[in-house]
């Protein structure tokens, strides 16, 4: 199914060598809040809110991210628990279609000129982990991973998975 490949490739936020673009990665935080006592967190259920866009992802992907949020929080002292956690996690992804039109101009002899529209048909993804207050379910700290990218392959997706979770939570917690 075209649409649900679509969901797939737009989580990967990937980008495949004839496409000339490269991951970008933001990061942006409540300044108010105390990070300190983040040591454990737990996962926001998809159907609510925001998250509830994780449902339209096929069921690998949607593992493949919450695995490689889970190994990055855990290598940097993070611990998932079921009740009263000190954060919760969640993530939504975002894909639109986006249209390079080239027009290439051919001078030739005697005169003629002749134009030819190339058109070039690519996808932007992006990835986005947040972070809530348990309490007040108001975002805290949040990280964007996009990319511009053309027919990935499963491997590609997989690695572009881990390396958009690898590059959001290296900032984070703030101040880190």
């Amino acid at each position: 199914m075209k649409f649900d490949r679509a969901i797939v490739v737009l989580l990967i936020v990937g980008l495949t060598a004839n496409c000339g673009s490269g991951m970008k990665v933001a990061t942006d935080f409540d300044r108010g809040a105390d990070f300190s006592g983040f040591e454990t967190y737990a996962w926001i259920a998809a159907g609510g809110g925001e998250a509830g866009a994780r449902r339209m992802i096929r069921p690998e992907s949607e593992r493949r991210v919450i695995a490689a949020v889970d190994r990055e929080l855990k290598a940097r002292g993070h611990r998932a628990v079921t009740g009263d956690p000190d954060f919760k996690i969640g993530f939504f992804a975002v894909a639109e279609d986006q249209i390079d039109e080239q027009v290439v101009y051919t001078d030739r002899h005697l005169g003629y000129v002749s134009s030819e529209t190339q058109v070039s048909v690519f996808q932007k993804g992006t990835l986005v982990l947040f972070v809530t207050d348990p309490g007040e379910e108001k975002v805290l700290w949040q990280g964007t991973a996009s990319e511009t990218f053309k027919d990935p392959s499963q491997e590609t997706i997989n690695k572009r998975i881990d390396e958009a979770v690898g590059k959001m939570l290296s900032k984070f917690p703030a101040g880190r």
